[in-house]
């Protein structure tokens, strides 16, 4: 899902005024820094211009990910949410999906360490930001929700298990967790599973089981379309690029996760479909024809991510 028109317009006003020559240079050593140095817990944001470069050609791509993360969990857990805590908040991104689908949360807490991305953020929307390290802080709060956005990579493992524990504790009702859809992305994620699991966790999606994960590299994709200043800043000439994601959301209740989960797209060939998904028994390998009605029609429509 595309950010909306307003917030995009919003958001790349941040640049009014800056040569496009500096706008790329930065955007490119951003990049480059992100490629070296992730997980290794560094802060890379060093001024107000890298985080606003950051925020314009990133901020839509996590929102979107984490847009359709939050859908897919919302389709099965159905309790009440009225509190949410952002946890390495960033610019915004999640909050704002939040906000979007579920309209009536009471309480946002925003929690960011680095306060150029904080100045960034108050200026794109009116959430309560902490200044917080997830490393290093302990704070005495809770919500129904907790979740984090493309955060947890940029730590080292030991720091990593500290924060899931300190989110675990914040939260009255789950967890969600998005990270990269690298294979890297997807191992971290799977680690997180299997440790909150271990101290009492219940899926709620994506998996359709609590039981050991086979699957070596679990991920979706989104595509997100770019606006000419993106395009501009970012370098390339297509109009859209397919952010790819890994996810996790997790309840302190059990509840009841799907059957069956798609995980790449369908193939669609002529009468029938193929599907490789995921299910209570393990990955399976599924096809449907236009004799079966209902589910074909279903199969037709369906992505990767989707239930079936």
């Amino acid at each position: 899902m595309d950010l909306p028109l307003d917030n995009k317009n919003q958001l790349e006003s941040l640049l009014d005024g800056y040569s496009l020559k500096e706008l790329k240079s930065i955007a490119s050593n951003i990049i480059e820094q992100y490629k070296y140095n992730s997980y290794k817990g560094d802060d890379l944001i060093n001024s107000l211009l890298v985080s606003k470069v950051y925020a314009v050609y990133r901020l839509p791509a996590t929102y979107s990910a984490f847009t359709d993360a939050l859908k897919h969990t919302l389709e099965l857990y159905k309790d009440n949410i009225d509190s949410i805590i952002d946890v390495g908040a960033g610019s915004g991104s999640a909050s704002i999906a939040v906000s979007h689908l579920l309209p009536n949360i009471k309480s946002y807490t925003l929690l960011e360490r680095n306060k150029y991305m904080i100045e960034v953020g108050k200026s794109l929307h009116n959430f309560n930001y902490i200044n917080y390290d997830l490393s290093l802080d302990n704070l005495d709060i809770k919500a129904d929700l907790v979740l984090s956005n493309y955060v947890l990579n940029e730590l080292d493992h030991n720091s990593r298990i500290n924060a899931i524990n300190k989110m675990w504790n914040m939260t009255n009702k789950l967890i969600l967790i998005v990270e990269p859809g690298t294979p890297e992305g997807f191992n971290l994620i799977r680690e997180i599973r299997d440790y909150l699991i271990s101290i009492g966790g219940h899926i709620i999606s994506p998996c359709p089981h609590n039981g050991i994960c086979l699957n070596t590299w679990c991920h979706f994709s989104n595509r997100v379309s770019r606006s000419k200043l993106h395009k501009d800043i970012k370098g390339g000439d297509a109009p859209y690029e397919d952010e790819k994601y890994s996810y996790i959301a997790i309840s302190k209740g059990e509840v009841t996760p799907c059957k069956t989960r798609i995980l790449r797209h369908p193939q669609i060939n002529p009468g029938y479909i193929n599907l490789e998904v995921c299910t209570k028994e393990g990955i399976k390998h599924i096809k449907y024809s236009k004799k079966d009605k209902e589910l074909f029609k279903k199969a037709r429509k369906s992505n990767a991510g989707d239930m079936i």
